[in-house]
Order: structure tokens, then C-alpha cells, then sequence
């Protein structure tokens, strides 16, 4: 760990994933795994898969020095534990109902952490509880960051729980109120290396995929399948649309340069309006190249046309359309 830091090697990405949908589907059709770098913004790996498939940390190609920033989703030891063991780390919103860890002691079969006990001796103040994560022989060392939410999202958090509970049938329970008042955030980074504060900082970071995953949506339509499942035209446009996407990200680089794709300082540009300015000229270049060679000129009134549906473009009614045919042959225009 300290060869890392002193070797500058520590990587933060951020992890998450999004779906896409068939046309007139209501279920996840595909999914796309996500992973951008934090310092510049950028998209480090993206996975596309079927909606069988979930998420986890397997699907990235994850080093010694990544650092992976992910939601409650991950809460998973077997793609933790590899990770953290060979090198990398993660920042998780730990869900405890998802994942269990255990007390810092010499226990060989490990004490279960009492999270509602852990919880009340803080009395209502941010702290960091040293804990192990643990998956078949191998024991991990942590820590779960606790910070309270304010008394208004405290009881707003609680609202939903017990909404949720209702939907189920169910109660919510004592444990479930009380920590739905807390952020939990577990990390294998040390509490020397970043203290409470810093890892939530750090953690709020996390919405720039949520912003990257909106771009590849609003303004590159790659939400906007128009195949069917499985089908080669499926695959050929989602990863089409990566393929945009990597365009307009490489030369976003190369024409504004640091300034609008690092964060490492302040920044005054968004990557919206880069990727939008780009994409629409990458658009304009595409659409502009068919009409000036003959060859594509089927294939993009091809592209242009309308999905098959059940009620038909309309046309004209059978008999006004022979009365026009029949004007014309007798030299009286209808038109």
C-alpha cells in the first residue's frame, strides 16, 4: 500500500452499470457496465451484456492501485475479496442486510458486527469501525466510515423503508429504521490515508458515471435500441455507439485538452457541451457523406425509414388515387 501512494499508482474509477431495452420492452433487454477514471472524466472500460447477467466486479479488468468506487449493488465477497487481495481497493456503500463483516478480534470462526449496538455507541457522531471482510480462508481488513444524515433525509430515508416494507407485506424493523438514518461506507483503504470526511467526499464524487451513463444516453441514443434481443443488428449498434462514444471522448481530448478533462482543478466546462458540440459534428460528417456517393444512397433512405408497426404510414384512398391516374392520362391535372 505505501509502495502505491509513493508511486502515485492509486487509480480511482468509478463503477456502474445502466440498462437498455428492446423496442416495446418493459423489462432490461441488455446491460452496459461502466467504468470511467475519476481525475479525467473519461470512459476506462465499458461491458455489454444480457439482462441475466448482474453486477459485479468481475466484468472489469481491475489492477494493483485501481481504487473502485461503487454503490450498494457490489456488496458482493467473492469480487471483493480477489480484488482486495491482489492489490486494488474498494469504496463501497455498504448495505448490512447485503453483506456481513465482522469484529477486528482473533475469533477463528469471527464475531458478527451488532450494527444496531455499533450504531447507538457513536451517539449520533461520524466515526470509522474497524472491521474484517471475509470470503472462504481469506480475511480482509477494513473499514465501515458511519456518518448521520441530516434529521430532514434521516426521516425521509425512513419514510421509503417503511414503504418498502408495506409493499412487501411486511414491517420494517427496529434495525432497519435506525440504519436507514446512516450513510455506511465500507473501504479497504486505511482511516490514515483518508479519514471519514474524505471518504465521504470521495464517495459523492461517485454521481460523475451517473453523468457519463446520461450522456451516452441523451445525446449519443444509445438507450434507443431498434433490434430485438440477441439479434447481430443489436449487437452491431450498441457496440456502434461505443464506438461513438470513444470517438467523441478521443477528440474531446485532443481539441480542449486538460482543461476540460481532468479534476484536478477548477473546471468551467461540462462535458456535456463538449460531447453534444462533437457528437453533432461526427453526425453531420456521417449524414453528409451518403447522398455524395451513389452507392449509399439505398442504404440511407433504408436507415431513414420506420420501424415495422402495426398501423401503416397512410396513403391515399384507392379511388382518389385512380382519379388522379386517370386525369393525368387524359391531360387534366388533379394536383
Amino acid at each position: 500500500m505505501d509502495k502505491q501512494i509513493n508511486n502515485g499508482s492509486l487509480n480511482f474509477i468509478v463503477i456502474d452499470g445502466s440498462t437498455v431495452q428492446e423496442p416495446g420492452a418493459k423489462e432490461t433487454t441488455y446491460r452496459l457496465h461502466v467504468a470511467i477514471d475519476l481525475m479525467s472524466l473519461t470512459l476506462r472500460e465499458v461491458n455489454v451484456t444480457t439482462d441475466k447477467v448482474g453486477e459485479s466486479l468481475d466484468h472489469y479488468q481491475l489492477t494493483a492501485g485501481d481504487v473502485a468506487l461503487v454503490d450498494r449493488g457490489y456488496n458482493q465477497p467473492k469480487s471483493l475479496v480477489p480484488l482486495i487481495d491482489r492489490g486494488g481497493h474498494v469504496v463501497l456503500r455498504y448495505n448490512p442486510h447485503s453483506m456481513t463483516l465482522y469484529e477486528r478480534c482473533n475469533e477463528p470462526k469471527g464475531v458478527k458486527i451488532d450494527w444496531e449496538q455499533r450504531i447507538r455507541d457513536l451517539n449520533g457522531q461520524p466515526g470509522a469501525i474497524p472491521v474484517y471482510l471475509c470470503h472462504q480462508d481469506k480475511r480482509i481488513e477494513g473499514v465501515v466510515h458511519a456518518m448521520p444524515l441530516p434529521p430532514e433525509q434521516a426521516a425521509q430515508a425512513r419514510r421509503k423503508a417503511k414503504q418498502r416494507a408495506r409493499d412487501k407485506g411486511r414491517t420494517a424493523s427496529q434495525k432497519t429504521l435506525m440504519l436507514s438514518g446512516w450513510v455506511l461506507i465500507f473501504t479497504s483503504l486505511p482511516e490514515a490515508l483518508l479519514d471519514t470526511k474524505s471518504i465521504a467526499e470521495l464517495y459523492r464524487v461517485r454521481w460523475q458515471v451517473e453523468l457519463v451513463i446520461k450522456r451516452l444516453k441523451s445525446l449519443l441514443d444509445i438507450d434507443r435500441l431498434r433490434a430485438r434481443k440477441d439479434s447481430k443488428l443489436a449487437d452491431l449498434y450498441l457496440h456502434g455507439k461505443l464506438l461513438f462514444a470513444a470517438v467523441t471522448q478521443k477528440i474531446a481530448q485532443r481539441r480542449f485538452g486538460r482543461a476540460a478533462t481532468t479534476m484536478d482543478g477548477d473546471r468551467s466546462i461540462t462535458h456535456w457541451r463538449l460531447w453534444r458540440t462533437i457528437a453533432n459534428e461526427i453526425k453531420a460528417g456521417l449524414t453528409a457523406c451518403f447522398p455524395k456517393n451513389e452507392r449509399f444512397i439505398d442504404d440511407h433512405v433504408k436507415s431513414l425509414c420506420e420501424r415495422p408497426r402495426k398501423r401503416k404510414l397512410q396513403g391515399l384512398p384507392g379511388r382518389v388515387l385512380e382519379l388522379i391516374i386517370e386525369g393525368r392520362g387524359g391531360g387534366v391535372s388533379l394536383t
